[in-house]
């Protein structure tokens, strides 16, 4: 007992995964998404805190990612995608074998990293998030929906007034719904149902509120349809979203290329 200790706690070595109960298995079935509190610890989310800052300083922010794009008001990034140095930096603290193993057991399949994301929601700066499902974005690109799973990871207190994930509670069972591009402030193409359609569905399956303490996540189906409203709080808001596909995938990179395009 003493040496596995001594690995976990000197080697940093994971001696244990964390195991799924029928409870958490079937909420992600019936729910579209799982929440697991103190996933990473105080500790790790201030690690991943100090990198995001580090690269804060030292980036060249283009007008599109900026809050307020041309403006003279100076603007902090919105979207941070990594470098090789600082994906490895970000991967020895966040451990995806950890990450990978829930997801497998909750796909059931052998699930991979795919890419990941950190959005910086600004204290009151940071834009809502059209709601919207994932597999919108990617079902002409080959891959079933089966194939895909997100992980969203709160490193920062997410509250309602902060501008929290909010999930259609039950709406991965609806299947894809209709989307619509729009364009956000910053001249960048979404995709959103009609504000007509999300009525009726809100009338049948709950709208919730996502309210995540620092190291909480939620693993949830490319289908829920979920958004989040602009951050009107004094605090700032790091998320990451950490996307994956099964090992065994049908996507279509050439087919992507095409989606791009027609965005």
């Amino acid at each position: 007992i003493y040496l596995l200790h001594y690995f976990y706690y000197h080697l940093n070595i994971d001696i244990n995964y964390m195991k799924l109960t029928k409870k958490q298995q079937n909420s992600f079935k019936n729910n579209g998404y799982l929440v697991i509190k103190n996933f990473f610890s105080k500790e790790q989310c201030s690690k991943v805190i100090k990198i995001i800052n580090q690269i804060n300083k030292k980036k060249q922010i283009n007008e599109l990612d900026k809050d307020h794009p041309f403006s003279k008001i100076n603007s902090k990034s919105k979207v941070i995608i990594f470098s090789k140095k600082k994906n490895f930096q970000i991967n020895k603290i966040i451990k995806p074998k950890k990450i990978l193993d829930i997801a497998s057991k909750i796909k059931k399949t052998e699930m991979k990293e795919w890419f990941k994301k950190l959005y910086l929601k600004n204290a009151f700066d940071g834009d809502n998030e059209f709601y919207h499902q994932d597999y919108a974005y990617h079902f002409e690109k080959k891959a079933k929906n089966k194939d895909y799973l997100q992980l969203f990871v709160a490193f920062q207190n997410h509250t309602v007034n902060s501008g929290c994930l909010r999930v259609f509670k039950g709406s991965h069972k609806i299947g894809l719904i209709k989307h619509h591009s729009v364009m956000t402030r910053n001249g960048l193409s979404k995709l959103t149902p009609k504000s007509e359609v999300l009525k009726k569905i809100a009338k049948k399956y709950d709208l919730i509120n996502l309210e995540l303490k620092a190291g909480s996540c939620v693993f949830f189906d490319y289908l829920l349809l979920h958004g989040s409203s602009s951050n009107a709080s004094e605090y700032d808001q790091i998320r990451m979203v950490y996307q994956m596909l099964a090992k065994n995938n049908t996507r279509d990179d050439n087919a992507n290329k095409g989606v791009w395009k027609k965005r």
